[in-house]
C-alpha cells in the first residue's frame, strides 16, 4: 500500500521559537511502525521518534521538536519512515528509498527571515522610458549631448519601433509622472499591487544601467521630486515600490571613472585595472562603456552600502521610502576582476538594506540557478528565470533560455520545477520573482508566435505558481517584442490595439491571486504530470487550490487525491474544465490548451 505525505513550512506544520522548531508530518495510507525526524545538530545524524498527535480521514499527524542547529544558521532536516520490511525517506524533493543528499533536505533559516508582504503581491515591471509620458518637456531632445563626448541622443515618436542600431540612445519620453498618471489603470483596472522599475538614476542612456550619479534621479524621468511623488501616491494606495540598483559597474561618465582616467590613484582604485594604460580596465562582459567597480575597495563599500549616507540606504529613507532593491547582476559583484568573495559582498548588501529597513525586499538578478544565494543569509528572492521562466518556456514554447529547441513534457516540467524548489527554504520559494519575460528577453507572446490559448495558459500559471508573480508591462495586452530593444516597445494607450480577451483573462486571474490565500502562501503539492497535462495544488492548513494545465487536446484524466482533508467541496473558479469524484480521487475533464482553477476551504 502506498503512503501520501505532506510537510512544508506553512502554519500548523512548522512552528518556531527562539530555541527550537516544532515540526509536523502528515501521512495517509500504509502507516509506518516508526516515524523519525532526522537532523544534524553537529554534522552528525540524530534521529528523533515522532509522536502521532491526531488522525482524520485516513491521515495521521506526527509531531516532534528539535533545537536549532547550534553551529550554523540553517537547520537541515528530513523524515525517515520505517515498516517491518522496508523504509523510505521524505525530503523537500519527495520520496526516496535512499537517504536524500543534503541538497534535497528541508531547510530553514534561524536568523534571517523574508518579509511576509512579498508573497501577497502582484508585481508589475516598468521600463520607464516606454510606459507613459507624463511631461513631454522633460524628454531629451535629439543631439542633446552632442559636443559632450557622449553618444548623440535621438528623440522618437511614441509607438515607433525601437531601432537596434540606436540602442540606448533613443528616447520615447516615458517618465515617472507618466507612471503616476496611470496608477488608476495599474491598481484599479489591472489589479497589481507593487511596481518594480528599471534603473532611474542619472544616465545618458534610456536604460540607465550605466549610472553617472547614484544620488540623482534622472531629470528626464522627472528628478527626485517625481520619485517622491510616485512613492507617496503608491503608499497612499497600499502599493509597494522596488527600484533597480546597478552597483557592479558605472558609466564611463561617472565622476569616479573620469577621475580614474585622469590617473587619480584613489579613483583608479575603485575600479578593476589590469595595467597602467587608461584602457586597461575590466568592463562588464566586455562593454567598454560599463567599467566594473571593485567591491573589495572600502570606499565603494562605504559610499554604496555601509556608510550612514550610503546610496542603498538613502533611497530607503523618506521622502522616497522605497520598499526594496532589485540588484543587477548581483552574482557578479566581487573582489578584483571576477566574482571573488561574491557571497561576502551579497551578505554586506543584505545587512546594509536590513539595517535600514528589516522589511525591505532584497531581490537578486540571476539568469541561471541561484540556489547558493537563496539559503537565507543573502537574498530574499531572485528573478526566477531558472526555476520558472525557463521551464515554462520549454513546455509551452519549445525552446530553452537561448531560444534553441527544447522539448519538455509535463513530467519533465514537474521534475524541473520540483528540483528548483526543493533546494531552497520555503520562505525563499515564496519570495522568488516569477516572470514570463522581461526587458532582457523576447516577449512570451512572440515566442508563441501570437498563439493566444497557450499565452493565457502561461499567464494563469504565472498567477498560480509558488512565488511572487510579476507582469512585464504590456504582458496583459499581449504586447509583442523580439530581442532587445524590441522587447522594450512603447506601451500603447490606444485601447483598440489591446488584446481585450487577454486583458480580461489577466484581470480575472490577478483578482483570484489576491483573493485566494493558498495562491499567495500555500505549499505546492504535485499531483499529476503525464504527457501534455500537469496538475498541482497550492495548500494551506485551511484552504487549497487545484490547478490543471493542458497544452494538448481536450482530455479526461483521473487524479489521485493526495491532499489533506477539508470539509468543503471544490468550487470552480476559472478556466474551461470540470471536476467530479472518482474512485481514488477526481476525474478532470479539460479543454484543449487550457488552464483551470478550483478552490476549497475548511467550513
Amino acid at each position: 500500500m502506498t503512503v501520501c505525505v505532506f510537510h512544508q513550512a506553512i502554519p500548523e506544520y512548522l512552528g518556531r521559537s527562539d530555541t527550537h522548531l516544532s515540526l509536523t508530518l502528515a501521512l495517509k495510507g500504509d502507516q509506518p511502525d516508526t516515524v523519525y525526524l532526522r537532523t544534524e545538530p553537529d554534522n552528525e545524524e540524530q534521529l528523533c521518534a515522532m509522536k502521532p498527535v491526531r488522525s482524520e480521514s485516513g491521515w495521521v499527524w506526527y509531531q516532534a521538536e528539535t533545537d536549532w542547529a547550534p553551529h550554523q544558521d540553517l537547520t537541515l532536516y528530513a523524515f525517515k519512515l520505517v515498516w517491518p520490511e522496508r523504509s523510505c525517506w521524505v525530503s523537500a524533493s519527495g520520496h526516496s528509498t535512499a537517504m536524500p543528499p543534503l541538497t534535497d533536505v528541508f531547510r530553514i533559516s534561524r536568523h534571517h527571515t523574508v518579509p511576509e508582504w512579498i508573497s501577497a503581491q502582484v508585481f508589475y515591471q516598468i521600463f520607464p522610458d516606454r510606459f507613459h509620458c507624463g511631461d513631454p518637456r522633460s524628454t531629451p531632445a535629439s543631439h542633446q549631448y552632442d559636443g559632450m563626448d557622449g553618444p548623440s541622443t535621438i528623440r522618437r515618436r511614441w509607438g515607433e519601433r525601437p531601432n537596434p542600431e540606436q540602442g540606448g540612445n533613443e528616447f520615447f519620453g516615458g517618465d515617472l509622472p507618466g507612471i503616476v498618471q496611470k496608477l488608476d489603470y495599474l491598481q484599479q483596472t489591472l489589479g497589481v499591487t507593487a511596481l518594480y522599475l528599471n534603473p532611474i538614476f542619472s544616465s545618458r542612456s534610456n536604460h540607465k544601467y550605466d549610472a553617472e550619479n547614484y544620488l540623482k534621479v534622472d531629470a528626464h524621468l522627472g528628478g527626485e521630486a517625481a520619485l517622491a511623488e510616485l512613492s507617496a501616491q503608491l503608499h497612499q494606495r497600499g502599493m509597494r515600490l522596488v527600484l533597480d540598483a546597478v552597483f557592479n559597474h558605472t558609466s564611463v561618465f561617472h565622476p569616479w571613472f573620469i577621475a580614474a582616467q585622469l590617473n587619480d590613484p584613489e579613483a583608479r582604485a575603485r575600479y578593476v585595472f589590469t595595467g597602467i594604460q587608461r584602457s586597461d580596465y575590466v568592463s562588464w562582459k566586455g562593454h567598454a562603456g560599463l567599467p566594473v567597480l571593485d567591491m573589495a575597495h572600502p570606499d565603494n563599500l562605504h559610499d554604496l552600502l555601509t556608510g550612514e549616507s550610503a546610496v542603498i540606504k538613502h533611497w530607503l529613507r523618506p521622502p522616497y521610502a522605497i520598499d526594496g532593491w532589485r540588484m543587477d547582476v548581483i552574482h557578479m559583484m566581487g573582489h578584483g576582476p571576477g566574482a571573488a568573495n561574491n557571497a561576502d559582498t551579497v551578505r554586506i548588501i543584505r545587512q546594509a538594506i536590513k539595517s535600514e529597513n528589516p522589511d525591505a525586499y532584497l531581490l537578486g538578478e540571476h539568469f541561471f540557478e541561484a540556489t547558493s544565494w537563496l539559503q537565507g543569509d543573502q537574498e530574499d528572492g531572485a528573478m526566477n528565470y531558472y526555476g520558472f521562466t525557463h521551464p515554462i518556456r520549454a513546455f509551452l514554447a519549445g525552446c530553452d533560455n537561448r531560444y534553441d529547441p527544447l522539448q519538455l513534457d509535463a513530467a519533465g516540467l514537474a521534475h524541473w520545477l520540483a528540483q528548483a524548489r526543493s533546494r531552497i527554504p520555503f520562505a525563499q520559494q515564496l519570495a522568488q520573482l516569477n516572470q514570463l519575460d522581461s526587458h532582457d528577453t523576447r516577449r512570451f507572446i512572440t515566442l508563441l508566435n501570437g498563439h493566444q490559448p497557450r499565452y493565457r495558459m502561461a499567464l494563469g500559471f504565472l498567477l498560480t505558481y509558488v512565488g511572487t508573480p510579476c507582469l512585464y508591462y504590456g504582458d496583459e495586452i499581449s504586447l509583442p517584442g523580439g530581442d532587445d530593444p524590441d522587447c522594450r516597445r512603447c506601451f500603447s494607450w490606444d485601447e483598440s490595439e489591446w488584446h481585450a480577451e487577454t486583458l480580461a483573462f489577466t484581470q480575472d486571474w490577478v483578482q483570484l491571486r489576491k483573493q485566494l490565500p493558498a495562491l499567495q502562501g500555500g505549499a505546492l503539492v504535485p499531483l499529476y504530470a503525464v504527457g501534455d497535462v500537469m496538475v498541482f495544488a497550492r495548500v494551506l492548513a485551511d484552504s487549497q487550490c487545484l490547478v490543471a494545465l493542458n497544452r494538448g487536446g481536450g482530455c479526461d484524466i483521473e487524479v489521485v487525491d493526495a491532499l489533506l482533508p477539508l470539509a468543503a467541496g471544490w468550487q470552480h473558479q476559472a478556466g474551461e474544465g470540470s471536476l467530479k469524484p472518482a474512485e481514488r480521487g477526481w476525474e478532470l475533464s479539460l479543454a484543449a490548451e487550457s488552464i483551470v482553477l478550483w478552490s476549497r476551504s475548511a467550513l
